[in-house]
């Protein structure tokens, strides 16, 4: 009776220790896997950011301003917000860093330096980076600034009503 007894007591034990560390290990991958969610929907509100404040900047290309395509203005609360989850969420300082250059931030009294649209590149990069997509990529454009429609919107909303 001591073995049956000592046998189904080693079970039970082996069953609650299993069931248990299973337990930790699904919600240390569950909360390993959210913090991975912030950090990747930060990142990609950064970009969308990004877009709207170099739809805005008054670029300059050979003494003349090209075309861009307007984008929807984001409010300085969002970019605080988001810029805040970069920082608790990225592990490499690179991300919130490169964030802050494409803004082109005026800090202190001193006037931001002109903004280098290559700069996208190396933000889109350090995410790529940070969210352990890979290497770096280079497209033929560092940022699309205008698309060359063949129609118009007002006429493409009369073409699908």
């Amino acid at each position: 009776m001591n073995l049956l007894s000592t046998i189904l007591t080693a079970v039970i034990t082996s069953g609650l220790v299993t069931t248990v560390l299973s337990w930790y290990l699904k919600s240390r991958e569950l909360g390993d896997q959210r913090r991975w969610e912030i950090k990747r929907e930060a990142c990609l509100e950064a970009l969308e950011i990004i877009d709207a404040r170099f739809a805005d900047y008054d670029w300059i290309s050979d003494g003349t301003h090209p075309k861009v395509d307007a984008q929807d203005f984001v409010s300085t609360a969002k970019i605080r917000s988001c810029f805040n989850r970069l920082v608790l969420a990225c592990n490499d300082s690179r991300v919130p860093q490169l964030f802050e250059k494409c803004l082109n931030l005026q800090i202190s009294n001193k006037e931001p330096q002109p903004l280098d649209i290559g700069t996208v590149v190396e933000l889109r990069n350090a995410i790529r980076k940070e969210l352990g997509f890979g290497k770096n990529l280079s497209t033929e454009v560092s940022w699309i600034q205008y698309i060359n429609w063949k129609h118009s919107k007002r006429h493409t909303k009369k073409r699908g009503a």
